[in-house]
């Protein structure tokens, strides 16, 4: 190996050129590993990137972003303040404006407790002025703290929630994730 320039092989020791990727003694990869191992972190981080970007805020209030030299304000969340009866009387009468009105609006429900999840993931909650209701709104329990509170509750307990209507639809009602229970 004369004027070429040379390294050695991490695995067998000998002589190699600088720019060889495999060694053409023993045969094993010489070269590579780095960028291999730089394409893997990228995707390590643009997994936890979409991941971390799917989780919703845990704030209870919307944030407005200002310049850099400004404080980051909090503004209290507003919420609605509905009956289960009413909701569901306005997706009888008309899904397509029961959606437009309720959908990603924060509303104060309040419901006939009607199903306990035994995993303790959701709650179901029915008109109050109904004994059989097709509709509902199916509610997402978020901590421990709200799977307590609804362990000391029993079926047909009148109950108010606060929380975030995520859909509505004809077949199964409605869903809101949950913020408080009252």
């Amino acid at each position: 190996m004369n004027n070429e320039k040379t390294k050695k092989c991490k695995y067998c020791k000998s002589e190699i050129p600088a720019d060889a990727r495999i060694c053409p003694q023993c045969r094993k990869k010489v070269k590579g590993g780095k960028l291999k191992w730089i394409f893997l972190l990228l995707v390590i981080l643009m997994i936890a990137g979409a991941a971390s970007g799917g989780k919703k805020e845990s704030s209870k209030g919307s944030r407005s972003a200002g310049s850099s030299g400004e404080k980051t304000t909090v503004t209290p969340i507003t919420y609605l303040s509905v009956s289960v009866d009413d909701m569901v009387a306005e997706l009888e009468d008309n899904a397509l404006n029961a959606s437009d009105h309720y959908k990603d609006t924060y509303l104060e429900i309040t419901g006939k407790l009607s199903n306990i999840d035994s995993s303790g993931k959701y709650i179901n909650l029915d008109p109050v002025n109904s004994d059989f209701s097709i509709y509902g709104v199916q509610c997402y329990l978020s901590d421990d703290a709200q799977r307590n509170a609804i362990s000391n509750m029993k079926k047909g307990d009148t109950v108010t929630l606060k929380g975030q209507c995520t859909d509505v639809g004809e077949v199964l009602g409605y869903s809101l994730d949950i913020d408080e229970i009252e």
